[in-house]
């Protein structure tokens, strides 16, 4: 019996030490598989280069790479949130943001982003494109590769304007006219045509203009002048000086009778210098500026054309302070100073702007004259004129 006992009492023990070598065993296997179970393994792109990194499948991508010696700034940007749980990603890519500016309305934006093209930098600042407008460069670029983006405004306007159109000069020879003298016997009056321009803009700056359509709406009428051929008789002036009858008067002295009257040689016209006094004293022939005549065209000169008119003495001085003169003194607008000078190549002579007038608006001058009829002659003509600014 006793043998017995022993026997079953050695089977016993055998049995619970089986039972804990197996419960031993189990743990471990349980812990190992708990641990491969809960941990997960992700391949992160840092540039070019590229490794392999693990973590538990609950923890946040930011903790991981933080486990792992990585520390993100705001300088990087992450292609997954760094708030994802590890078990919902298994790649990662980290890459440096880009930076420059960004060119948009006469704005220039400092921008620092993850965005990948042109296009994406634009969509991030909500920037929209008209029809028209471009961006530099195009939106498919990648934005790694430039540091400037250049938003270009562009718009076209159709401009609608009346343009003059220049009347011609046609000249006739005059026999009846002396040589040196013109006629005008058509005034040459200025044209109008309607013309639409196309201006194109960029950011407001003109960049490009062009005629679509014209249309003339009067036609110019020319002018024509006669200019004369008739030669002067050079010898008929001399006629005057050769001509001093009272040189012949000489006859008088030898004449015993006048001799005999001294009462005729104390009224030799004595009194005649008061004849010499009255002329005109009060415009002194010295003070009288010189006729300022050429045939050149005056350097640095803006040639125009003007409509002429012309007046005559009124016995007031002129705007300037100083008495009108004939071939010198013209009224002109206040655009052009006092002083200012015009030359009018048909008359051959330099004029001086001294005088204004209330008719004398812009585009028009007013010459003056010694005579009315002088005036009258002249009328209205349209002239060739050279502007000399001071």
């Amino acid at each position: 019996m006793e043998g017995k006992q022993t026997k079953g009492l050695t089977k016993g023990k055998k049995s619970v030490l089986k039972l804990g070598m197996t419960g031993i065993i189990v743990t471990c296997i349980i812990g190992t598989t708990c641990s491969f179970a809960f941990a997960k393994e992700v391949t992160v792109k840092i540039g070019d280069t590229q490794k392999v990194m693990s973590g538990r499948i609950y923890e946040n991508v930011g903790d991981v790479l933080k486990d792992n010696g990585i520390e993100l700034g705001d300088d990087y940007s992450v292609s997954v949130d760094t708030n994802t749980a590890l078990y919902a990603v298994d790649n990662i890519e980290i890459k440096a943001k880009v930076s420059g500016n960004l060119l948009v309305d006469g704005e220039t934006i400092a921008y620092q982003t993850d965005a990948e093209t042109v296009g994406d930098l634009l969509e991030e600042n909500n920037i929209e494109l008209g029809d028209l407008d471009r961006v530099e460069p195009a939106k498919s670029t990648a934005l790694e590769d430039v540091s400037q983006v250049k938003v270009v405004r562009v718009k076209v306007s159709e401009l609608p304007s009346l343009q003059t159109i220049a009347y011609t000069t046609e000249k006739k020879d005059n026999p009846d006219l002396e040589v040196g003298k013109t006629k005008v016997v058509q005034v040459g009056v200025n044209g109008t045509t309607s013309q639409v321009e196309r201006v194109l803009y960029e950011d407001s700056v003109e960049k490009k203009r062009e005629v679509v359509s014209q249309a003339i709406v009067t036609e110019p009428i020319k002018e024509i002048i006669e200019v004369g051929t008739k030669e002067t008789a050079v010898d008929a002036t001399p006629a005057v000086t050769t001509t001093p009858a009272a040189t012949t008067t000489p006859a008088a002295t030898t004449t015993p009778t006048a001799a005999t009257t001294p009462a005729a040689t104390t009224t030799p016209a004595v009194e005649t210098p008061a004849v010499v006094e009255t002329p005109a004293v009060e415009t002194p022939v010295a003070e009288t500026p010189p006729v300022d005549t050429t045939t050149t065209i005056p350097a640095g000169a803006v040639q125009t054309v003007l409509n002429c008119t012309a007046y005559t003495a009124t016995g007031n001085a002129t705007a300037s302070g100083v008495m009108p003169t004939a071939n010198h003194t013209v009224a002109a607008w206040s655009g052009l100073p006092l002083g200012t000078k015009i030359y009018i190549p048909s008359t051959g002579i330099t004029y001086t702007v001294e005088d204004r007038g209330g008719a004398v608006t812009e585009g028009i001058v007013d010459i003056y004259m010694n005579t009315y009829n002088e005036c009258i002659q002249f009328g209205r003509q349209n002239l060739e004129a050279y502007i000399i600014y001071q």
